[in-house]
C-alpha cells in the first residue's frame, strides 16, 4: 500500500476561508453545465463557459439579437438548453454552406 504525503502549513483565518470559498465556487461551477437533461438559466460568465464564447461575444450577440436570452431586472440570462440548441443549429448551418472553390 502507498503512503500518502502530508503537509501541514499555517493558514491564517482569511487565507483558509478564501481557499475553501474558491473550492466551492469551482466545484459549483463545474456541476451541472454539461449535463443536457437538466435546464437552468446561466448569465454571461457561465454561458461564455459553456459554449466556449467570451462574454464581450456574447453582449455583441445579444445587441445584435442572433443569441437566445432573457433579461431580468437588467440582468441577462440565457437559457441552457436554447444555447446548446442554437449551438447545434449553427454547426449545421455550417455543415450545408459548400466550402468557396
Amino acid at each position: 500500500m502507498e503512503k500518502e504525503k502530508i503537509l501541514f502549513t499555517a493558514l491564517s483565518v482569511s487565507e483558509l476561508s478564501s481557499l475553501m470559498e474558491n473550492s466551492v465556487r469551482n466545484a459549483i461551477s463545474s456541476g451541472d453545465l454539461k449535463r443536457q437533461d437538466v435546464d437552468q438559466l446561466l448569465n454571461t460568465r457561465q454561458a461564455g463557459a459553456l459554449i466556449n464564447y467570451k462574454a464581450s461575444t456574447l453582449y455583441g450577440l445579444v445587441k445584435q439579437n442572433k443569441i437566445p436570452f432573457s433579461k431580468t431586472a437588467g440582468k441577462l440570462l440565457f437559457s441552457r438548453k436554447k444555447l446548446l440548441a442554437w449551438v447545434g443549429a449553427k454547426g449545421d448551418t455550417a455543415e450545408k454552406i459548400p466550402p468557396p472553390t
